[in-house]
Protein backbone atom coordinates (compact mmCIF):
# COMPACT_ATOMS: atom_id res chain seq x y z
CA UNK A 1 0.00 0.00 0.00
CA UNK A 2 1.04 3.46 -1.52
CA UNK A 3 0.44 6.71 0.95
CA UNK A 4 0.46 10.04 -0.38
CA UNK A 5 -0.39 13.64 1.18
CA UNK A 6 -1.14 16.64 -0.07
CA UNK A 7 -1.97 20.55 1.60
CA UNK A 8 -5.15 21.02 0.23
CA UNK A 9 -7.20 24.84 0.23
CA UNK A 10 -11.10 24.50 -0.10
CA UNK A 11 -11.07 25.38 -3.81
CA UNK A 12 -9.76 21.74 -4.30
CA UNK A 13 -11.18 19.86 -1.89
CA UNK A 14 -14.39 18.81 -4.03
CA UNK A 15 -12.76 18.16 -7.40
CA UNK A 16 -10.04 16.48 -6.00
CA UNK A 17 -12.22 14.26 -3.59
CA UNK A 18 -14.45 13.46 -7.01
CA UNK A 19 -11.17 12.41 -8.71
CA UNK A 20 -10.34 9.93 -6.01
CA UNK A 21 -13.89 8.43 -5.65
CA UNK A 22 -14.21 8.21 -9.71
CA UNK A 23 -11.46 5.90 -9.65
CA UNK A 24 -11.99 4.40 -6.37
CA UNK A 25 -15.49 2.85 -7.92
CA UNK A 26 -13.82 2.21 -11.22
CA UNK A 27 -11.29 -0.15 -9.78
CA UNK A 28 -14.21 -1.91 -7.73
CA UNK A 29 -14.01 0.08 -4.34
CA UNK A 30 -10.56 -2.25 -3.66
CA UNK A 31 -9.84 -1.95 0.48
CA UNK A 32 -6.21 -0.71 0.19
CA UNK A 33 -7.88 2.66 -1.00
CA UNK A 34 -9.03 5.17 0.95
CA UNK A 35 -9.05 9.24 0.96
CA UNK A 36 -8.95 11.04 4.42
CA UNK A 37 -8.65 14.52 5.61
CA UNK A 38 -6.86 15.30 8.27
CA UNK A 39 -5.05 18.79 9.98
CA UNK A 40 -1.26 19.32 9.80
CA UNK A 41 0.37 18.64 13.12
CA UNK A 42 2.93 20.99 12.19
CA UNK A 43 0.70 24.26 10.79
CA UNK A 44 -2.54 23.50 11.28
CA UNK A 45 -3.63 23.23 7.29
CA UNK A 46 -5.87 20.35 6.22
CA UNK A 47 -4.49 17.42 4.38
CA UNK A 48 -5.75 15.32 2.55
CA UNK A 49 -4.54 11.34 2.97
CA UNK A 50 -4.49 9.24 0.09
CA UNK A 51 -3.87 5.61 -0.17
CA UNK A 52 -3.46 3.55 -3.18
CA UNK A 53 -2.78 -0.08 -4.23
CA UNK A 54 0.65 0.90 -6.25
CA UNK A 55 2.35 3.84 -7.34
CA UNK A 56 0.61 3.35 -11.12
CA UNK A 57 -2.62 6.25 -10.51
CA UNK A 58 -0.48 8.64 -8.47
CA UNK A 59 0.50 10.72 -10.96
CA UNK A 60 -3.34 11.24 -11.72
CA UNK A 61 -3.28 13.38 -8.52
CA UNK A 62 -1.74 16.59 -9.03
CA UNK A 63 0.92 17.62 -5.71
CA UNK A 64 0.72 14.39 -3.61
CA UNK A 65 3.66 13.26 -2.51
CA UNK A 66 4.66 9.60 -0.75
CA UNK A 67 5.26 9.51 2.48
CA UNK A 68 5.77 6.63 5.18
CA UNK A 69 3.09 5.02 7.35
CA UNK A 70 4.69 6.24 10.04
CA UNK A 71 4.88 10.23 8.87
CA UNK A 72 0.81 10.08 9.14
CA UNK A 73 -1.25 11.87 11.92
CA UNK A 74 -2.74 9.57 14.38
CA UNK A 75 -6.03 11.20 13.30
CA UNK A 76 -8.22 11.34 10.26
CA UNK A 77 -11.52 11.30 9.09
CA UNK A 78 -12.67 8.94 6.20
CA UNK A 79 -13.73 10.74 2.85
CA UNK A 80 -13.79 7.76 0.23
CA UNK A 81 -12.84 4.20 1.28
CA UNK A 82 -14.33 1.52 3.51
CA UNK A 83 -14.41 2.86 7.53
CA UNK A 84 -12.66 -0.68 8.89
CA UNK A 85 -9.49 0.26 7.18
CA UNK A 86 -9.44 3.41 7.56
CA UNK A 87 -9.53 2.21 11.78
CA UNK A 88 -6.63 0.48 11.23
CA UNK A 89 -4.35 3.41 10.73
CA UNK A 90 -5.95 6.30 11.82
CA UNK A 91 -8.86 7.34 14.86
CA UNK A 92 -11.28 9.74 14.22
CA UNK A 93 -10.78 13.58 15.08
CA UNK A 94 -12.04 14.07 19.05
CA UNK A 95 -14.63 16.43 18.80
CA UNK A 96 -13.66 20.21 19.71
CA UNK A 97 -16.07 22.09 21.75
CA UNK A 98 -17.39 25.09 20.38
CA UNK A 99 -15.98 28.59 22.29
Amino acid sequence: MLWAKKAIGPAEWGPTQDQFEELFVKLGSPKQMMLAAASDPTSGQSIFLMSLPNTTFLGSFSGFECVTEEALPSEAALLVGHNDELLKHFKYPARRPLS
